[in-house]
């Protein structure tokens, strides 16, 4: 059987614009559409069925499953979703935001919505899907779009004004990629609290919120005058407390490290990691009624909701040390 690859290798168009030529033909050159309707023909594709007015279905897009902080989210969003008693797929994201583009296409004609956790995803790619069946981002934002923004900004300025109260006056932050929405969200509500409060925020990196970008950020932050650092998130937290521990530094009272979301592994560490929290369960249940109010009425004013988790005091952070060596 012909599928959407196969059709988009022979007419020399990708897998998107096949995609579109059968769910959004108006958003399709009108000469590429009939040559792919005509090798379709040839190769005996047949689209399928457009849904029903209703499936009772909804989407959630992730972009990786394997990461510790979407699965409480997954929880928090089928939990809600039972409670409506609605379906859920859950599509985990490949790490290319073309092919999850891709791949959203594909379902969003076949579910009454969709739950976006989407910060790479092009907004334009996004306002098309929502013109097949509506959309609601994560974490994201868009013109047109409602979202539901988590861990933002609230505690970025909880987890700066705790180190201030410890006595920290020149504080490093490890930040995300500069695409990523919640992470300039957060950086600058942190930029902005350490300006209030007269301390030092030295931005030393923008990359990938993984474990590996906290490891290569502790070194760095070893080579600037910093008493403490605030990852964007865990896992980069993380990465740099371990490897502050491997270059002999007692964190808690050398060097202090705040983290954000709260992912399990966060008070399994050692020392413990001060972090602020995601509420996960809020945000579920808040994205699902946006979702839900869009779905009953598309001409319903999109809005941009922010939930900010609290700041968990743990032992990664301490007071100032009196020098710094």
């Amino acid at each position: 059987m012909a599928t959407i690859a196969d059709i988009a290798q022979a007419a020399g168009v990708s897998k998107s614009t096949v995609s579109r030529s059968f769910t959004r033909p108006d958003s399709v050159n009108a000469e590429t559409r009939e040559r792919i309707l005509a090798v379709a023909a040839q190769l005996g594709y047949t689209p399928a069925p457009a849904k029903a007015e209703t499936t009772g279905t909804i989407a959630l897009f992730i972009p990786d499953i394997a990461n510790p902080y979407y699965p409480p989210l997954v929880k928090a969003v089928q939990a809600a979703c039972r409670r409506q008693s609605l379906s859920l797929i859950v599509v985990d994201g490949e790490g290319d935001p073309e092919a999850d583009a891709e791949e959203l296409e594909r379902i969003i004609g076949h579910v009454d919505g969709a739950l976006v956790f989407a910060p790479r995803l092009d907004a334009g790619r996004l306002r098309a899907l929502d013109a097949v069946s509506p959309v609601v981002l994560i974490n994201h934002a868009a013109d047109g779009l409602p979202s539901v923004i988590l861990s933002a900004p609230e505690g970025a300025r909880q987890a700066v004004e705790h180190l201030v109260a410890l006595g920290h006056r020149s504080i490093s932050y490890l930040a995300s990629l500069e695409d990523n929405y919640s992470s300039r969200v957060r950086l600058a509500a942190a930029e902005e609290a350490a300006d209030h409060l007269g301390v030092t925020l030295r931005v030393l990196t923008h990359a990938s919120p993984t474990y590996e970008s906290g490891v290569r950020g502790a070194d760095l932050v070893l080579a600037e005058p910093v008493t403490a650092v605030i990852a964007h998130n865990d896992l980069m937290a993380l990465g740099c407390l371990n490897r502050l521990v491997d270059r002999g530094v007692e964190v808690g009272k050398d060097v202090s490290v705040i983290g954000f979301d709260d992912i399990w592994l966060a008070s399994a560490s050692r020392p413990t990691l001060t972090t602020v929290t995601t509420p996960y369960d809020r945000g579920g249940a808040v994205a699902l009624r946006l979702l839900t109010e869009r779905i009953g009425d598309r001409d319903r004013p999109a809005a941009t909701i922010h939930l900010s988790g609290d700041l968990t005091v743990r032992n990664s952070t301490g007071p100032a040390p009196a020098t710094l060596d």
